[in-house]
């Protein structure tokens, strides 16, 4: 009876480890899987950030580039008598939108997959999450806006100035006295100055994007070589 006993005991003690070694297994699997997962992510965020942060130096270059032209436009007098190449590389380089709206999808996909949240380092977390959910928020809130100042510049062309009528690209009509009185007015002035405004502000957020997504690059270099 004893030996029945013991031997029960043996068989169920085999059984039980068999159960808790099969149940390690699995969650040791999961933690690896999980743990390859968050970091293929990671790769991926690394690439995604790298394109913005190129996005972002190209708008910051082409506003700097721009700015020098809307100073001439906005001397009326000495424009009219400019040669008509350079008025409209002048018109053209005010009325063009330079912002442009950057990749997310890596960072949403870490989010809806919790991969971001299995990263143990709590202040490159946040700094990720400062980067998408305010910075990127924040810059593209003046890509919108930029956007709809050039609405504005799009309504005052309808209404006071000529287009030319074999032009392409919105080229003005330079000959026009419609042109030549509506760039001289205070309303198209304001206009100007205001978009040159949003550009500058633009190109500040977009510097300000750059410094932060250099220094999470470098501590997700730094998370992953820890790892």
């Amino acid at each position: 009876m004893k030996n029945i006993l013991a031997r029960g005991g043996i068989e169920f003690i085999a059984v039980f480890l068999g159960i808790v070694l099969s149940l390690w297994v699995d969650d040791y699997r999961d933690s690896a899987n999980v743990r390859e997962n968050k970091y293929n992510s990671l790769d991926a965020l690394v690439l995604e950030m790298i394109d913005n942060k190129e996005t972002l130096s190209y708008i910051i270059t082409q506003i700097e580039y721009n700015n020098k032209f809307t100073d001439h436009l906005l001397e009326a007098e000495s424009i009219i008598n400019q040669r008509l190449s350079f008025k409209d590389s002048i018109w053209n380089a005010n009325i063009i939108p330079l912002g442009n709206n950057l990749y997310v999808n890596a960072y949403k996909n870490m989010v809806s997959s919790g991969l971001l949240y299995k990263i143990s380092d709590k202040k490159l977390l946040y700094k990720i999450q400062s980067i998408y959910e305010n910075e990127i928020t924040n810059f593209e809130w003046w890509v919108d806006y930029e956007t709809k100042f050039i609405e504005h510049i799009d309504i005052y062309i309808f209404k006071n100035l000529a287009l030319n009528k074999k032009g392409y690209n919105w080229e003005l009509d330079w000959n026009d006295k419609l042109t030549l009185g509506g760039i001289k007015t205070t309303e198209f002035r304001n206009i100007i100055i205001g978009n040159r405004s949003n550009r500058d502000a633009l190109r500040y957020y977009a510097e300000k994007l750059i410094l932060s997504i250099d220094i999470a690059l470098k501590d997700i270099k730094k998370y992953s070589e820890e790892a």
